[in-house]
């Protein structure tokens, strides 16, 4: 993990939490807990290194694999 990378996300996330709290706080409870919940798992993923991670194929081969003999 590149820690700058890390560093500058969680930064432009608090950013943007900050800038548009102000204008959600007037907008109904789902919205509120729409926009935290969207902002997180868009920060969580952006942890992960993704063009990195290899495809849901290789995650199905890799759960199949020792049921191979018997299926």
């Amino acid at each position: 993990m590149k820690w700058g990378y890390f560093i500058c996300t969680t930064v432009i996330v608090a950013l943007i939490f900050i800038f548009e709290w102000k204008k959600m706080k007037s907008a109904p409870k789902e919205d509120q807990i729409g926009f935290v919940l969207l902002l997180l798992l868009a920060w969580i993923f952006s942890l992960f290194n993704l063009q990195q991670m290899a495809g849901p194929i290789t995650w199905v081969e890799a759960l199949f694999k020792p049921f191979e003999k018997y299926m």
